[in-house]
């Protein structure tokens, strides 16, 4: 069984602003993720569990539903920074515009995980932490609950840019915030790791990784 993340990857300008705030965001809270060559910034469009022998048909479905809908011409605009806070710690991430577009794309690649999708997955469906640290349990619920939790009406997009302390979080959310637009360059299937993080490529469209 594999957790995994249908999703956007963002053109490497925005990835790159999303490192540098990644970089602040640790350097206020050092155990926190970093984005590096197996955490990639992304925007997630459906998180399911599927078993690892269904994978080729989901790949053949997120395939035909990325050359209906040409994603790349998606124009995603970050409006703000939106912080989440459980006592002294917490995360941040990038605010982006729902539009019927991106809406619609992540529907349909929610249909086609849906119809593989299988419940009651566990830490090892995971791609494990480094230091051997157990997968959180809000990190196998999250994927559990996407639907309905986070799909649908519920559908949420957002760029999640790491962990800090709850006090840094605040200053970030208040600071002033300049709205600004960008385009994904693929859509990738990837195998979640802790915190929902992007961390293993399964299949990337154009061309597979």
């Amino acid at each position: 069984m594999i957790a995994l993340d249908v999703l956007l990857e963002p053109d490497p300008t925005t990835q790159a602003r999303a490192r540098a705030t990644n970089a602040a965001l640790r350097a206020d809270h050092p155990v926190g993720f970093a984005f590096d060559d197996t955490h990639l910034p992304h925007v997630t469009l459906a998180q399911r569990y599927v078993y690892e022998r269904d994978l080729p048909a989901l790949f053949a479905a997120i395939e035909s539903i990325a050359s209906a809908h040409n994603p790349l011409a998606l124009s995603l605009e970050v409006t703000g920074v939106q912080v989440r806070i459980d006592g002294d710690t917490g995360s941040a991430s990038w605010r982006i515009t729902s539009t019927p577009a991106l809406q619609a794309l992540a529907d349909d690649c929610l249909e086609a995980a849906q119809r593989l999708a299988v419940a009651g997955g566990t830490a090892q469906a995971f791609v494990p932490n480094e230091d051997g640290s157990p997968i959180r349990e809000s990190t196998i619920r999250y994927v559990e609950r996407f639907v309905p939790d986070h799909s649908g009406a519920n559908y949420a997009p957002h760029l999640t840019l790491g962990h800090a302390r709850a006090a840094f979080l605040r200053e970030l959310e208040a600071a002033a915030f300049e709205a600004f637009q960008f385009s994904p360059v693929a859509v990738g299937v990837y195998q979640v790791g802790n915190h929902g993080t992007a961390r293993r490529c399964l299949w990337r469209w154009p061309g597979s990784g």
